[in-house]
């Protein structure tokens, strides 16, 4: 993934999300309804990086949820690139009209991740 822009560093976190909401930058294009089959590669309390089968554009925006030990939050992501590499496009996500409350969701989502992966990493030991 892209490492120019970001403003925070970005956690490894692979996890597969169901988009169900796909607004278009482009006004005159008709979205497709379809939901769009995402894997979050990184997160970090400013955006995530993703891997999909769809094309998408610069200023589109994505509606799913993410989800912390049984808890749901919808966020929205604005697509800040996408490129096409090894069959599929990766892009760059930020999230937009974010929340004390959102905040505090991926703090504990972030933080729930890192010590799972950890406990993991202490059990290989």
């Amino acid at each position: 993934m892209e490492e120019d822009n970001r403003i925070r560093k970005r956690i490894d976190y692979r996890n597969h999300i169901l988009c169900y909401k796909h607004i278009l930058s482009n006004s005159d294009e008709t979205p497709d309804p379809a939901p769009i089959r995402i894997i979050v590669e990184d997160i970090s309390y400013s955006g995530i990086g993703i891997r999909c089968t769809r094309d998408l554009s610069t200023g589109d925006v994505l509606v799913f949820n993410l989800e912390n030990i049984g808890e749901k939050k919808e966020v929205m992501l604005e697509v800040m690139w996408c490129r096409y590499a090894g069959g599929e496009y990766e892009a760059g996500l930020k999230f937009r009209n974010l929340t004390k409350e959102t905040i505090l969701f991926l703090d504990g989502l972030i933080k729930n991740h890192l010590k799972q992966k950890n406990k993991l990493i202490n059990k290989d030991t």
